[in-house]
């Protein structure tokens, strides 16, 4: 599990103004040893008060070389696995970790800001999590997110956490903060932290996790068998033993009734 401890701008995220997010609202994180990952906090946009991701969780970080040969390092997690993510309230009158209770909630929206729409299937697009109040100025999320980056085009994900009442954003729209995107796959393969082309995509995962499940089965279902066939040969055998006790016992009984004839 990766972490990244950001500041990140939280910028006033309605809905009108969600396709105007782009890559400079995020800045890439800046990494340092450890592990762990950081930004330089930004000056507040305004007064009142501001959401900022104090700490965001990742399964895996991909190093990709885009065309013009720019390293970028890739956030990667699994549908399968929750990742944490922690939420600071700051006011600049107080301070973080000294505001009131504030309910927030989570929502999954696509790299560009859209808000991911909901297929055929029932299965929330964001399950956990993803509502949380927020005490002494901090709320810490657990999410997991169902939809595959290769069911949408490829697209990655960001998620915005907000306030649960949506009339307080309007008062204050600094109480509203994305994370950085996130590519969603179904399994995480083990790779290497080397360079890897950009349109490495999730397919390859896909087809590993499918081709496991098969030959997964395929076992199963060849050890059934085997187990099967060897209960059928036992039971022949004690059918055949049966048959032989049933033929001695009818011997037994025609000699006994033949002495007490004579």
């Amino acid at each position: 599990m990766r972490s990244f401890g950001m500041g990140v701008p939280p910028g006033n995220m309605m809905p009108a103004a969600h396709a105007q997010m782009g890559a400079a609202l995020l800045p890439q994180p800046l990494p340092i040893a450890g592990g762990r990952n950081i930004m330089p906090a930004p000056q507040l946009p305004g007064p009142g008060r501001h959401l900022q991701i104090l700490d965001h969780t990742v399964h895996r970080i991909d190093a990709h070389t885009k065309a013009n040969g720019e390293e970028e390092k890739e956030m990667v997690v699994s549908n399968l696995r929750h990742f944490t993510l922690k939420i600071g309230v700051l006011d600049p009158r107080m301070g973080i970790g000294r505001d009131s209770e504030l309910p927030l909630k989570a929502e999954l929206l696509y790299e560009n800001g859209q808000l991911v729409e909901q297929l055929a299937t029932c299965e929330p697009l964001l399950v956990g999590k993803t509502e949380v109040v927020a005490m002494q100025g901090t709320a810490l999320f657990k999410l997991r997110i169902t939809s595959l980056s290769s069911h949408r085009d490829k697209q990655r994900f960001r998620i915005r956490v907000s306030p649960a009442d949506t009339n307080l954003l309007l008062r204050e729209p600094g109480l509203s903060v994305v994370t950085t995107p996130m590519k969603c796959v179904t399994k995480l393969s083990h790779r290497s932290s080397s360079t890897t082309k950009v349109e490495e995509g999730e397919g390859e995962e896909w087809e590993e996790e499918a081709t496991a499940n098969s030959s997964g089965a395929k076992r199963k279902r060849d050890d059934i068998e085997s187990i099967l066939e060897a209960q059928g040969q036992q039971l022949q055998q004690l059918q055949r033993t049966n048959d032989e006790i049933l033929e001695q016992l009818q011997a037994v009984k025609q000699l006994l009734t033949a002495r007490i004839n004579s």
